[in-house]
């Protein structure tokens, strides 16, 4: 038995998404006792829809004796100009998931009794190398580590760090996913097995492929097309973008099917005119597309005591780097592995993973940076 075993070391987590999750099965491995507190009460909505499959998360998976995660296929890549045609082909296999078969895989790894949904964290405070969280029942759980798993919006980030705001990095990530059986038989052959990419005559650009379609089927016929198109919105513009089809305004995104009839058709006008006629038909055919702004956070610290930060509550990166769930299963395994070495020594632990997320999380923003300055400034105003 492990020293987190034996000592009965009982780590609390706010966030029961990606993040909270890969924490939960690797630090049971280490034979802590992992309690998460998830505040939607019942199934989580998707955050997104495709992902590529990282090395990070499969790794993560492997030695914690989680999944299978199902995922799809691609021989290679093909990149496109607006103007039309076939494109270039590029030889790079890939594999794909989607949000909802990584949350399933992780799920299913941890014991219905260490996951509590409608149960939210409301405050919390420190007494030595105790940390006290009050639930929103006004119950109160001592833990000697407590892990803010609890997204982007972080209300423990926000605590610890009053000065941290999200920036807006002038781009919007519009997204839609197609079930195969509704793809229109002219374009069906046209993505299958490629990773489709087409820059836009006005900056940005979309790309496509594959995903697994509901409860993870991956054969042909019941598979997902997935689409993602970055576009520039400027900062004066990006409240409408975000006031849905009921006047309300949100704070960063738009749900699956809330976005407003005229918001769709100026997308769908948008596409025709900047994009590949392939993808601009691939816009149209989706009913309900969804969209996220591209924002990043960084932070100068994640640990504050006995109280970590991880996942998208430390760094909130952006999507076109295919990092954000690499960096959440990189980050539990980097502080399994620094407990499971230091023993008893948990605060030596706890800084050297700090050590390693800030380097991980800086790079990857940097990544990000340098990925949508290549390509998200308005060529309109060339």
């Amino acid at each position: 038995m492990s020293w987190h075993h034996d000592h009965e070391f009982r780590v609390t987590i706010s966030g029961g998404s990606v993040a909270g999750l890969c924490n939960a099965i690797s630090l049971r491995k280490l034979g802590a006792t992992v309690t998460v507190h998830e505040r939607v009460p019942g199934p989580m909505l998707a955050r997104g829809a495709g992902i590529v499959v990282q090395r990070e998360l499969i790794q993560l998976l492997a030695e914690n004796g989680a999944g299978p995660l199902p995922f799809t296929t691609c021989r290679g890549r093909r990149y496109l100009d607006p103007d039309g045609g076939d494109g270039v082909l590029q030889d790079m296999p890939q594999e794909f998931t989607s949000w909802e078969a990584i949350h399933k895989a992780l799920r299913a790894a941890v014991p219905g009794e260490c996951y509590r949904a409608d149960s939210e964290v409301m405050a919390m405070s420190q007494a030595g190398s105790k940390v006290s969280a009050t639930l929103g029942d006004g119950s109160v759980v001592e833990s000697d580590l407590f892990l803010a798993a609890d997204g982007s919006g972080s209300a423990v980030r926000r605590q610890m760090l009053p000065d941290v705001e999200a920036r807006y990095a002038g781009y919007v990530a519009w997204r839609g996913t197609l079930d195969e059986r509704n793809v229109p038989s002219d374009l069906l052959p046209f993505f299958d097995d490629r990773f489709t990419f087409s820059e836009a005559r006005n900056g940005g650009h979309m790309l496509a492929y594959f995903i697994p379609g509901p409860d993870g089927a991956v054969a042909v016929g019941s598979r997902r097309l997935n689409w993602v198109w970055y576009v520039h919105v400027g900062a004066a513009e990006l409240a409408n973008v975000l006031t849905d089809k009921d006047g309300t305004r949100h704070r960063s995104s738009l749900p699956r099917g809330s976005a407003s009839a005229k918001a769709v058709g100026d997308l769908r006008a948008r596409a025709l005119r900047d994009i590949h006629p392939k993808m601009a038909a691939l816009v149209s055919e989706t009913p309900d597309p969804f969209l996220q702004s591209i924002l990043d956070v960084t932070v100068p610290k994640t640990l504050f005591g006995r109280v970590l930060l991880t996942g998208d509550a430390a760094f909130v990166v952006r999507p076109h780097t295919a990092g954000g769930t690499a960096k959440a299963a990189y980050e539990a395994s980097v502080l399994a592995r620094a407990l499971q070495s230091a023993g008893a020594n948990v605060d030596v632990a706890l800084q050297s993973t700090e050590r390693l997320q800030l380097e991980y999380g800086n790079a990857l923003y940097q990544y990000g940076l340098a990925l949508g300055n290549r390509w998200s400034r308005d060529r309109s105003t060339d």
